[in-house]
């Protein structure tokens, strides 16, 4: 058995923090290294009694030691990729996976007793990813209710080179990665001190651009929820149109998805329903997904699991959620209209 932890960098409404954190130290984390975009984030003081959280608010003290510089990199998949690897520097864990907010380890077997043996193999452990989606007229009680679909990425391939994935999703085909939305790369632990560097969804061999070679596990999955609300997932659309593309650059699949933002956004519930078009399926879209083998039926609820790390089990339902979003971004109500979360 070799113990692993976990590393992110975060700026999201406290109750999907504290969640996130709860979650992993309760499924056997070591630690949780939480690194604080907003050095001013309320959750510090949540988190800090919190054991086995450890938490670095992202301050200009913080980027001068970690970036080298004297400001703060202006792109955020380079901020995660510092922070990640100041955190692989420090951890006592044998293993560290980095990780988003909205991503939760799911253990069908001991990821422990995997590790063991994969630490024999000088490689990265790579946790593919199933993103969640919604049953049609199930009930949403809290941001985490939900099925997960699975990506088709090294399942099908055509003599060409091309795969299936057209007539696999049809007319969604466009907005999907794979078939998902986000992403379908999944993501990946490292151990310290093995030479490996962390990026975003790999590693690489020291400071090259040589990435660590790869073993897929087979006890554990990503669980990306890509947006715990309606809201939360179009503002994660706001956010990525407004990118500069010359600090981060936005995938093809998920410029579709814009461009129907701004189509849909001034009619009425027209967002509402983009969001159900992609997101919500009803009981023949499941079954064609469960026929094919990309449906995982995972209940997950971490309300059991959490409770009795936190001082005081947070509000996790969607409406909640919702007004700690709009209360930290309040432009996102004239952004996308009041109907993206009604």
């Amino acid at each position: 058995m070799q113990s692993w932890a976990i590393v992110m960098t975060v700026c999201e409404p406290p109750a999907l923090v504290l969640a996130n954190v709860a979650w992993h130290l309760a499924t056997g984390a070591a630690e949780v290294h939480v690194y604080l975009d907003d050095p001013d984030d309320p959750v510090a003081v949540l988190l800090r009694d919190v054991p086995g959280a450890r938490v670095t608010c992202c301050n200009p003290g913080h980027w001068r030691d970690v970036a080298l510089r004297r400001k703060r990199p202006e792109s955020i998949n380079r901020r995660q990729a510092l922070n990640a690897n100041h955190a692989l520097a420090r951890t006592e864990a044998d293993w560290l996976f980095h990780i988003d907010a909205d991503e939760f380890l799911w253990q069908e077997r001991s990821l422990g007793e995997e590790l063991a043996v994969v630490s024999e193999l000088n490689v990265e452990l790579h946790l593919p990813v199933a993103e969640r989606l919604y049953r049609i007229g199930a009930p949403r009680e809290t941001i985490f209710d939900g099925l997960f679909r699975t990506s088709t990425k090294g399942l099908n391939r055509c003599a060409d080179g091309g795969t299936h994935d057209a007539k696999i999703f049809g007319d969604h085909l466009a907005v999907l990665l794979h078939g998902v939305l986000g992403h379908s790369a999944g993501k990946c632990g490292v151990r310290p001190g093995a030479g490996h560097r962390l990026g975003i969804h790999w590693s690489y061999q020291g400071d090259t651009r040589h990435r660590v070679d790869r073993y897929r596990s087979t006890s554990t999955r990503l669980l990306h929820f890509d947006g715990l609300t309606p809201l939360h997932w179009l503002s994660k659309l706001v956010r990525y149109r407004d990118t500069d593309p010359d600090v981060m650059g936005v995938a093809d699949h998920r410029k579709e998805q814009i461009a129907l933002m701004t189509a849909m956004v001034d009619e009425p519930c027209g967002l509402i329903q983009l969001h159900d078009e992609l997101r919500v399926f009803d009981d023949s879209r499941l079954q064609r997904l469960r026929a094919f083998g990309l449906l995982h039926e995972v209940p997950f609820d971490p309300r059991p699991a959490i409770a009795p790390l936190l001082p005081e089990l947070p509000d996790l339902s969607p409406a909640a959620f919702d007004a700690a979003l709009i209360a930290r971004t309040p432009v996102l109500a004239s952004q996308i209209g009041e109907t993206a979360h009604a």
